[in-house]
């Protein structure tokens, strides 16, 4: 096997597998019939890859740019609950280390929400869009009856200060990634595009890791941005990235936003959430008209 033949080989890694094994032979051939066998060219070598992109972005969401933006909220929605999951094993793993050396308390609420992002996360494997949902506003009863943990500060209490409707917003952003599973379940014959289990398992596999590492636990934890910042760099081929960029940069940008409170325009963390939520939209707009120049 030549230089290019090996090189080309590697680059139609981009295509689906399904693809790759009804065309695969022909396209190589093709290409390495137009010049030269020995030595890749590059054009012909990223032409071969954003091609590849392109098929997998048509395979996940159908030809309609909706089908796409509903893939890509699907898959930002489940990146989040694939987040939680990993931070949540980690936390009943090592609760002291993970809460920055305070007392391990809490220790039900930590197994409620890691056992309930993974069973999430198990069911839109199968395809049950609705599934994560109702364990998310399940446990959410469970927690508020019978642990009591985390309660928001209902606007109507006395002690809310004029923060309630702030804490209100940030305790309920919990139940967005679910909810967005829902209202962007497939279409029609849009394809479904499950995620394997084994997803599922590498989460719960990080946060073991996160938890077993004796220094410190972000150190694995910066392994959780490298599909993001992926997406963000193939997003500009493929509209179905660009909008899961955005879905989780959305929820960042709210959930600091929320967390400042009502002076989030003066606090440094509500700028930086704010900067996110227009981030995430123009990052939306760039997508979109890449896809529009492509088609």
């Amino acid at each position: 096997m030549s230089g290019a033949e090996r090189s080309y080989r590697i680059a139609l890694y981009a295509f689906p597998k399904q693809y790759r094994e009804e065309r695969g032979e022909e396209v190589v051939a093709t290409i390495l019939e137009g010049g030269d066998s020995w030595r890749p060219r590059l054009r012909e070598f990223f032409g071969l890859f954003w091609a590849g992109i392109g098929q997998r972005a048509l395979r996940a969401g159908g030809e309609k740019a909706a089908g796409s933006v509903r893939a890509g909220i699907r898959l930002g929605a489940y990146f989040l609950l694939w987040v939680v999951a990993a931070a949540g094993v980690n936390q009943v793993l090592d609760p002291v280390r993970a809460n920055n050396g305070s007392v391990a308390g809490g220790r039900y609420e930590i197994i409620g929400i890691a056992v309930t992002s993974l069973l999430a996360l198990a069911a839109l494997s199968r395809g049950w869009w609705a599934a994560p949902l109702g364990f998310t506003v399940a446990w959410s009863i469970a927690d508020s009856l019978f642990l009591d943990s985390n309660a928001p500060h209902w606007p109507w209490r006395p002690d809310s200060l004029g923060l309630g409707y702030w804490m209100l917003f940030f305790s309920a952003l919990g139940f967005l990634p679910p909810l967005l599973c829902v209202i962007a379940r497939p279409r029609g014959r849009e394809p479904h595009d499950l995620r394997s289990p084994l997803w599922a398992i590498a989460g719960l596999a990080l946060g073991a890791l996160m938890a077993w590492h004796t220094t410190s636990w972000l150190e694995w934890q910066w392994l959780l941005a490298v599909p993001p910042v992926a997406w963000l760099v193939l997003g500009w081929r493929d509209l179905r990235l660009a909008i899961a960029t955005a879905t989780v940069m959305t929820f960042a940008g709210l959930e600091l936003v929320f967390y400042a409170g009502p002076i989030a325009w003066d606090a440094p963390t509500g700028l930086v959430g704010y900067a996110l939520v227009i981030g995430a939209a123009a990052l939306a707009a760039i997508g979109f008209g890449a896809r529009r120049a492509n088609a």
